[in-house]
C-alpha cells in the first residue's frame, strides 16, 4: 500500500523518463545560447525536473549532473 503522505518524507530521487534536448536558449542577462534542456520524472513521487544549462553538454553529463 503506497501512502501519499510519503512523498514528503525525504529520499534520493531515482529518475526516469529523461528528456535530453538541445535548443537556442535566452539566459537571465538577455544572450542567446545554445543550450541543453533536461526532463526527468521521479520514479518515487513523481517530481517533474526541469534543468536549463546555458551551454551544450553531452547526454552522459547531462544524466550524471541529475543529483
Amino acid at each position: 500500500m503506497k501512502l501519499k503522505f510519503f512523498s514528503f518524507i525525504p529520499h534520493a530521487h531515482k529518475w526516469h523518463n529523461i528528456r535530453i534536448s538541445r535548443k537556442g536558449a535566452i539566459s537571465p542577462t538577455g544572450r542567446a545560447y545554445f543550450s541543453t534542456h533536461v526532463e526527468a520524472q521521479c520514479k518515487g513521487c513523481g517530481e517533474r525536473l526541469h534543468k536549463i544549462y546555458y551551454r551544450d553538454i553531452s547526454d552522459a553529463q547531462a544524466i550524471r549532473w541529475l543529483g
